[in-house]
């Protein structure tokens, strides 16, 4: 009986498939190329896979390499090869299983959201750990659960990394101004931005139809900001190198000259807009700044999130022109906590 035993043991063992590969699927509230850039960076894994990190290798801009130590044991994730937006190939080495390969593919669901599957394949796999996989179970038994859990949090560190945004005081320096098209209008104040939208497209597609060169970042010009009637007049603009007439009746040309201004820097979601703004207003009351008579206000908007998808790179510029009297005074870096994930 005991040969048996042993026979059939030999047999099931010897019968054991010599690769083996899982996967799992999740789906992620972010663009495909947010996933894709977070994921390409190892620094930012120890928000979320199961191992707690004890050194990368390369810069800290772009990490290649995730390694950890568990029970004694060192593993190791290496990135070998990328495709932006879609696919990441790593190797993975850990404990008691071989040497394996990790895929991460990245589909594109919606503008907002994806669909991240990570799978893992072990090839050649000895004799020696097929007699351990016939004993202990395969390392889908072990990591299967953990990369289920890992895609969960992964999913909410993305998401967070998205909602990271700082404001700065940059302190007083001069704008040069520049000739610019616009169109305008008045509306209230929790409408604008919606209205801003629709007018800054306006005055975008007629500068491409023309073929008019652009001088400067796209900004809106505020005249009026009236939170007791919920009214602001502004302009959506866009700086020219020179003076241009317009056939547009719709669409003018106007001249900003050079002004003193408070500069102040908002680097995430334009959400954060109102902080930025507020943020600035109580700068100048601490500092007893005086608007100039201009009354000049401008947001401009420095990256385009067309092609800088995630909202955390976004950046703003709020110009307030102040009399020009006022004496430089020194800049305070960080004026408010930013909202950061561990990334």
């Amino acid at each position: 009986m005991l040969l048996i035993a042993f026979i059939g043991s030999s047999i099931y063992i010897a019968v054991q498939p010599n690769e083996i590969s899982f996967s799992r699927t999740k789906t992620v509230e972010a663009p495909q190329e947010v996933v894709y850039n977070y994921l390409n960076n190892l620094n930012h894994w120890n928000s979320w896979v199961p191992w707690k990190k004890i050194s990368t290798t390369d810069s800290n801009q772009n990490s290649k390499e995730y390694t950890w130590l568990q029970d004694n044991s060192i593993g190791r994730i290496t990135t070998i090869k990328s495709s932006k937006p879609t696919s990441i190939h790593q190797e993975l080495i850990y404990h008691e299983y071989p040497k394996s390969e990790l895929d991460w593919k990245i589909d594109s669901i919606s503008e907002n959201t994806s669909s991240v599957t990570l799978s893992m394949t072990s090839k050649n796999i000895p004799l020696k750990k097929k007699v351990y996989y016939a004993i202990f179970g395969t390392p889908e038994i072990d990591l299967a659960p953990k990369f289920e859990k890992g895609l969960i949090k992964l999913d909410s560190a993305i998401i967070e990394s998205m909602k990271a945004y700082s404001v700065t005081i940059n302190g007083i320096t001069n704008h040069s101004g520049s000739y610019y098209l616009y169109n305008t209008t008045s509306s209230r104040i929790d409408n604008y931005k919606d209205k801003a939208k629709v007018m800054m497209a306006e005055v975008t597609k007629y500068i491409s139809e023309n073929q008019i060169p652009m001088a400067g970042f796209p900004f809106i010009s505020f005249s009026k900001w009236d939170r007791e009637h919920n009214s602001v007049t502004f302009s959506c603009c866009i700086p020219t190198t020179t003076e241009i007439t317009t056939t547009d009746n719709t669409i003018k040309t106007g001249l900003l000259p050079g002004f003193k201004t408070l500069k102040t820097t908002l680097k995430g979601n334009y959400n954060y807009l109102d902080e930025a703004w507020n943020t600035t207003s109580e700068y100048m009351i601490t500092n007893d700044l005086e608007k100039a008579e201009s009354n000049i206000m401008l947001e401009s908007y420095v990256t385009n999130p067309k092609y800088k998808i995630n909202p955390a790179d976004w950046v703003t510029e709020i110009y307030v022109a102040i009399k020009q009297e006022t004496d430089s005074i020194p800049q305070i870096p960080e004026v408010t906590t930013p909202v950061t994930s561990d990334n």
